[in-house]
């Protein structure tokens, strides 16, 4: 019984993260960024010089300030909690309600 409990605990250890909103930090651009200036589109991050070597460099994504509020945080905190609450009551339950092996 103290190996399915422990089972149990590191389980609902692992899967506490599990009920929480997904929170998006970074704002992904899949598209090409293109110049205005010339008739021809030219990609940013890639050059080319008079000889015809082109120079490729890293362009740095915006990075954006996160703006929660400590009512939203704690609106997320709370959900987390209620969710670990009854994943751990459904968990109890199953638990404690499994046929004793001793019977068979």
């Amino acid at each position: 019984m103290t190996r399915l409990a422990t089972i149990a605990a590191v389980t609902l250890v692992g899967t506490a993260n599990a009920f929480t909103l997904p929170q998006n930090n970074m704002v992904a651009s899949r598209s090409a960024l293109f110049m205005a200036d010339d008739k021809a589109p030219v990609e940013r991050g890639v050059s080319m010089d008079q000889d015809g070597k082109s120079n490729v460099w890293a362009i740095e994504p915006k990075m954006e300030i996160e703006n929660k509020s400590s009512e939203e945080k704690t609106g997320s905190a709370l959900a987390a909690g209620a969710g670990l609450a009854i994943f751990g009551a459904i968990a109890a339950f199953a638990l404690t309600n499994l046929p004793d092996p001793d019977q068979f």
